[in-house]
């Protein structure tokens, strides 16, 4: 059975249903986890299939596969298929996936009640599906992703914060670990349409340089607390949490603590290293240009402790401003004492990631950006004798794959939206870089 509507040339889902937890298809800001154990052939490729809403994360046995879904027209789900030959080894292995249903109106995705539609098919069978045959995906309400926070900005939906405890992540690297499992319920069949254009490149991007190091008072009243638009702004024509239902505020959190000492330092850093940081410290990072992905690390705490990752395209007098584009470009980590390596399942643009610790001791290891752009852009070159030319064919083709990762955005961070006026420029750039026009 084919579910739903399929453009001519495209493949829908052989067993597969949208499903979700019974009873909460509308509700605002939840995160599930879906997985499913399967024994890959010893031949022939396993591919995992999937369609959801809002967006997704896959993993198998505990390594990122990949992120979506590539959005479409209103009423419309893009199918992703996802190659897991490079992933799975002989055995049984756990295929796992993270949804975030938002259920809020934004300019970056359409607002439509919370589902997945996932299959695991090899050689032409179903190897797990959610509904029909094979072995049926288990669900859980994963609860580390604190649901009542702010939005992230006016344009988008909500920002990240986290509540972790050691293991937090077992479920999607171990299928002996127990969940708890919920029930599912069939959501109403939805149209789906081929993916159609390439899949991102995930490449992993190291900050270059450790611009300076500081200190922090905290518990300092400012002499006026910012609220950015995504927080006061919310009612009938915005939707969200209201602010007296919000359980952690990192963005009026940040605010009362004041600068105590900094220094510039302005180090190359050759490669992955660690930071030790004690109490109300924090440090900057350089990635050295603007690059859009999901910030991560690995951040080991002898104490409980409180980590921010704050992040901006420019410096303002030295210093992150997270504020500074009326988003919320923070997100939040409350740590029990362990080693957690974290990732952000949002997009985000920065060049410059400032770590904050407050309460313990924290080391930070392996700073990271899983880059999430276009692919396609290399078949253009370009080269003259003069520098300021060539820088910026650079930095257009590096503006290019940022905002054309699935439809042609008017940028990357603050609203990720498909405004049409941005596109017809957009649109021109895309076969000269890529030598076809399959976004367009």
């Amino acid at each position: 059975m084919v579910c739903g509507a399929f453009a001519a040339g495209g493949a829908g889902f052989t067993s597969a249903k949208p499903v979700w937890p019974a009873g909460r298809e509308q509700e605002k800001n939840l995160l599930v986890g879906f997985r499913a154990a399967v024994d890959a052939p010893p031949n022939g490729s396993v591919t995992l299939r999937v369609a959801a809403a809002s967006i997704y994360r896959a993993w198998v046995n505990g390594e990122f596969v990949g992120h979506g879904p590539a959005r479409g027209p209103h009423g419309w789900f893009r199918v992703d298929e996802w190659d897991l030959s490079g992933h799975v080894h002989p055995g049984r292995n756990l295929v796992a996936i993270e949804v975030a249903g938002y259920n809020v109106n934004s300019f970056y995705l359409a607002n439509h009640s919370s589902f997945v539609q996932a299959e695991v098919v090899s050689n032409g069978s179903i190897l797990a599906a959610t509904g029909g045959t094979g072995s049926r995906f288990e669900a859980a309400i994963l609860t580390e992703r604190l649901q009542k926070v702010e939005r992230y900005s006016y344009q988008r939906p909500f920002s990240e914060v986290y509540r972790l405890k050691p293991g937090w992540d077992a479920w999607r690297r171990d299928a002996s670990i127990r969940i708890a499992r919920v029930d599912c319920a069939d959501q109403p069949g939805v149209n789906l349409l081929p993916r159609r254009i390439p899949y991102p490149d995930f490449a992993g991007r190291r900050p270059l340089a450790l611009v300076s190091e500081g200190t922090l008072t905290p518990d300092v009243a400012p002499a006026k607390i910012w609220r950015s638009r995504g927080l006061v702004e919310v009612g009938k024509a915005l939707s969200g949490y209201p602010e007296n239902e919000i359980e952690r505020l990192p963005s009026r959190e940040l605010q009362y603590f004041a600068p105590a000492g900094n220094r510039r330092l302005d180090q190359n850093l050759a490669g992955p290293a660690q930071f030790k940081f004690s109490p109300n410290s924090y440090r900057i990072f350089d990635f050295g240009t603007n690059l859009t992905g999901f910030p991560g690390a690995t951040l080991t705490c002898a104490s409980a402790s409180r980590v921010y990752f704050l992040f901006d395209e420019i410096l303002t007098d030295g210093d992150v401003n997270f504020k500074r584009l009326s988003a919320v470009n923070v997100i939040a980590y409350d740590l029990q004492p362990g080693s957690y390596h974290v990732e952000a399942i949002e997009p985000y643009t920065m060049r410059y990631l400032k770590v904050l610790v407050a309460g313990g001791e924290c080391s930070v290891d392996g700073i990271y950006l899983r880059e999430y752009v276009n692919p396609d852009v290399h078949n253009a070159h370009f080269a003259s004798a003069d520098p300021r030319l060539n820088r910026l064919f650079v930095a257009g083709r590096e503006t290019f794959r940022q905002n054309a990762v699935d439809i042609f955005m008017d940028c990357p961070h603050r609203e990720r939206a498909g405004w049409l006026c941005d596109s017809y420029f957009t649109a021109r750039v895309e076969p000269r870089l890529s030598g076809r026009n399959v976004i367009e």
